[in-house]
């Protein structure tokens, strides 16, 4: 609230002694106009006061626009969701989102939740959203936005990323620790940075807990919305003799999941805990991206008004990137999808938490294909 209010609030008061003064002698005209005056200023001043208050207790409200692939991916746009559903339970916002089809969708999503100035913040989820992003942030400099996964260099943008190899190098962990073919495989969305980014730092964690086992090279689907294909490939690194697969493909990891439960291996999820997905398997891990925790940081500032713009990066340390079995994890998961994860073996718990220690700590050092 503005810090003017206290004076309009003096000045209603004043106008009420003037009033209640008023039979202590006869007022000229000119006193009268005055004293009117001053009344309706003070009406004006109390009408914007009520305005005011009445802006800063409606709820705020939060576009959010989705990835292609949309809602159902039990992956990267659930967990984004499910950041600023949090945000409308715990700080009271209201929101709207889409869900494009295609990356020319973008800019018209962005350009009609801004031009509409309803959101106190707009989240742009996908690397693919950047372009259209540039246009419309120039076009509206007054707008908060807010980018997952890219870097858009606009004074009202936040660039959210995150250290996808760290939380990553746990997953090599768990798949070099529990292959019994000494074979594990990684199946990738698309073969661009931020996928390899996964792969490299999944290589280095099966390096890192078993020197003897051997990483074959990644496949990638070309799309995130393709589960036939997932399931193709998947299937096709088990006929290798892979025992253990890591699959970083959106929607399109859903395939590859589907394909690990026919052939009986071992699957490791990621950016939320997909270890519910197949409960007849074993689906020890998934790699964990907290798109969730960094939505809901960016509208919680957006609503204190210290929100701005510019580069957040965040990995193990940070609580941004991470591992579902982790002791800090693993009951957060467990109440979000109602189920119990199977037992993981000791050894395996140990080294993981060994490596997440080591890299919180800058002991260990992950590669990047960045």
């Amino acid at each position: 609230m503005s810090s003017n209010f206290g004076v309009k609030a003096i000045a209603l008061v004043l106008v009420g002694i003037l009033i209640g003064a008023g039979g202590v002698y006869a007022w000229s005209s000119m006193e009268i106009n005055r004293v009117s005056s001053a009344l309706t200023a003070a009406q004006e001043d109390l009408a914007e006061a009520q305005d005011e208050i009445e802006a800063l207790t409606s709820p705020k409200r939060v576009g959010l626009i989705l990835a292609t692939g949309g809602l159902g991916d039990k992956s990267f746009n659930d967990i984004s969701y499910a950041g600023v559903l949090r945000a409308h339970e715990e700080l009271g916002i209201e929101f709207d989102y889409v869900e494009p089809r295609a990356i020319a969708e973008y800019e018209g999503f962005q350009r009609d939740f801004a031009m509409s100035g309803d959101y106190v913040l707009i989240i742009c989820i996908g690397f693919d959203q950047a372009d259209a992003l540039t246009t419309v942030a120039t076009e509206y400099p007054d707008q908060n936005f807010a980018i997952v996964d890219m870097v858009v260099d606009k004074p009202n943008v936040a660039s959210l990323l995150f250290k996808a190899n760290e939380g990553s190098f746990l997953a090599g962990v768990v798949a070099g620790m529990m292959t019994t073919t000494g074979k594990v495989g990684f199946v990738g969305g698309m073969d661009i940075p931020l996928i390899r980014d996964f792969f490299v730092g999944y290589q280095a964690g099966v390096e890192w807990a078993n020197a003897s086992a051997m990483v074959i090279d990644p496949v990638f689907v070309g799309g995130w919305a393709d589960p036939t294909r997932g399931k193709e490939l998947a299937l096709g690194l088990a006929e290798t003799g892979a025992d253990a697969l890591f699959i970083a493909a959106g929607k399109s990891g859903l395939g590859g999941l589907e394909a690990i439960q026919e052939e009986g291996i071992i699957g490791v999820g990621v950016d939320a805990c997909q270890c519910y997905l197949y409960p007849e398997i074993h689906i020890p891990a998934s790699m964990t991206k907290r798109v969730d925790i960094a939505v809901y940081e960016m509208i919680e500032k957006a609503l204190l008004g210290t929100f701005n713009g510019g580069f957040f990066v965040g990995g193990l340390k940070e609580g941004w990137t991470g591992l579902c079995r982790l002791p800090e994890e693993e009951s957060f998961w467990e109440a979000t999808f109602n189920f119990e994860h199977g037992p993981l073996p000791a050894e395996v718990l140990e080294k993981v938490i060994e490596a997440r220690n080591k890299i919180a700590y800058g002991e260990i050092t992950v590669p990047s294909a960045s």
